[in-house]
């Protein structure tokens, strides 16, 4: 739902400050503009949550080991 929510939105702005500032007088030209706009905008966003998760994924193994470590020397009596 979130990603129809979020093409909708990119596909109606570029279609209205395209009748705005009119780039062309063809509809069908500004249409296409703004699916081509809309595909690469969803392609960035969808490849930037999926690095994301990649990253977190490859790093939880180094996170739990550092709270580990950091588990025992807070247990250790410093003298």
């Amino acid at each position: 739902m979130w990603w129809k929510l979020f093409q909708i939105s990119v596909f109606l702005t570029v279609s209205f400050t395209g009748v705005y500032y009119e780039w062309t007088p063809n509809g069908t030209a500004l249409a296409i503009v703004a699916l081509m706009a809309t595909m690469v905008a969803t392609a960035i966003v969808g490849d930037l949550i999926r690095l994301i998760r990649w990253t977190a994924q490859k790093l939880r193994p180094v996170r739990s080991q550092q709270r580990a470590d950091h588990r025992l020397l807070s247990r250790r009596k410093i003298r």
